[in-house]
């Protein structure tokens, strides 16, 4: 049975701009270059040169921005033009900083163009999220929805009617959606758009990408997928703590267990993009049998119905969305009124989690660990133990401090990420916006 959970928010997030995303075909790999560069594609390069210095620094006068990134000041205001054209950037107010001749107006990033949608599938929920160029919460709802033993078209076709009514609020503010990304519970493929495994969802190998894409019946518009994790990651980088974390783990909690590395402000991948199953680290060789097929996975010592068993408490297991009252509530209640068995099995789960991260930070020596999803309530009581196993397994630590911190987004970070994600495909690639709109998908399925 569906219910209504959210809401309709044109509120900004917190924090703003951030390193550029990837699309599809790693659209992030085109902004390596750290000054202008000479090839084919000079053009294209220095637009997406010119976006990025606005986004990360805030607005700029011509001037500013030509010394920033070392081009020519005649040749950034060409640029600056053509970006106003496609609606990426706008003029403000005048600069007025005391110098002597006529001050220059300040070029800013637009929010009154482009955005992106963000669709999240989870094991009792549908979400979407529209966000705009300056991270903006333009449109927002969440949908409980049961998604487990369910028909995957059943589950398809009422997350395309999710987005369809996201994007028509949008475009009847005049907005332009120029691109999805669908978080995803599994492994997915990112450069064939398929879903491989969702374990916690049943479901095996799906063209997600092409059949979502086919239902939201949009031109020009092109749809991604990626794993839900590596997208909370993304989320927290470029609307929470943004760089204050330096390279950062991001564990991930809700029913099952996911995590991702953020190394230089991006995320790292491995060869085949299926890293980050932290939940799937064996800590208990004879442990129970897991859903991936393995034992003694972290997942079944920390996962909520793990924790909720080892607690010896009652509730129904579901996500801290689509049941706020739900699992890590009680779990969370429980806690607070001092129960020694909760205490117990929280202890015990922080101190799983640090054995995890521990070999996770003596493997990739980052400056932070952020806890999500169920792990942020639970942060008070989960947080010391994890450091504790750090302190004791983790050698690095020894030469440099790894802080332990909770997420700022919580529970939507997944979905908001997921709808930067799809417009830092656009920030890395401005022709994917023509000076009428979006123009012919070029990341797309």
């Amino acid at each position: 049975m569906e219910r209504p959970l959210a809401r309709t928010s044109a509120e900004p997030t917190a924090g703003k701009e951030a390193p550029p995303a990837r699309g599809r075909h790693r659209a992030e790999d085109r902004l390596q270059s750290p000054g202008p560069v000479v090839q084919q594609n000079i053009r294209q390069q220095n637009l997406a040169l010119v976006l990025r210095e606005v986004m990360k620094n805030g607005p700029r006068s011509r001037a500013g921005i030509a010394a920033a990134v070392g081009l020519t000041r005649s040749t950034v205001s060409s640029l600056v033009g053509e970006l106003i054209a496609r609606g990426l950037l706008l003029e403000r107010e005048l600069e007025r900083v005391g110098a002597v001749g006529r001050p220059g107006r300040l070029v800013a990033v637009s929010d009154t163009t482009v955005v992106a949608l963000g669709l999240e599938i989870n094991v009792d929920y549908l979400a979407a999220c529209v966000l705009d160029l300056k991270g903006n919460v333009r449109y927002e709802q969440f949908l409980r929805h049961e998604n487990r033993g369910i028909p995957v078209e059943v589950v398809l076709d009422a997350l395309a009617e999710l987005g369809r009514r996201a994007l028509d609020s949008v475009e009847g503010e005049g907005l332009i959606p120029v691109g999805t990304t669908i978080a995803l519970p599994g492994l997915v493929d990112v450069a064939s758009g398929m879903l491989l495994r969702a374990p916690n969802l049943g479901w095996g190998r799906l063209s997600l990408e092409a059949e979502l894409g086919r239902r939201l019946g949009r031109s020009h518009h092109y749809v991604t997928v990626e794993n839900d994790a590596k997208l909370a990651a993304l989320g927290e980088l470029w609307l929470g703590h943004e760089l204050q974390l330096g390279d950062f783990i991001y564990v991930f909690g809700e029913i099952g267990v996911g995590a991702a590395l953020v190394v230089n402000g991006e995320l790292l991948r491995s060869g085949s993009g299926l890293g980050g199953e932290l939940g799937h680290i064996t800590v208990d060789p004879d442990g129970p049998q897991c859903t991936c097929g393995s034992r003694g996975c972290l997942e079944q010592v920390v996962g909520q119905e793990a924790l909720l068993r080892a607690a010896g408490l009652e509730a129904t297991v579901g996500t801290s969305i689509a049941l706020p009252d739900g699992g890590a509530s009680v779990i969370v209640k429980s806690a607070r009124r001092g129960d020694a068995a909760t205490l117990a099995a929280l202890a015990e789960a922080g101190r799983a989690l640090g054995l995890a991260c521990a070999a996770a930070v003596n493997l990739f020596a980052p400056n932070t660990i952020v806890l999500g999803g169920i792990y942020a309530p639970l942060f008070p009581w989960l947080s010391g133990p994890l450091r504790g196993e750090l302190e004791k397994r983790a050698f690095l630590t020894r030469y440099s401090d790894v802080a332990v911190v909770r997420s700022e987004l919580g529970a939507a970070a997944a979905v908001r990420g997921a709808a930067s994600l799809a417009l830092r495909a656009v920030c890395a690639d401005p022709f994917l916006v023509g000076t009428q709109g979006p123009v012919a998908p070029a990341l797309g399925p």
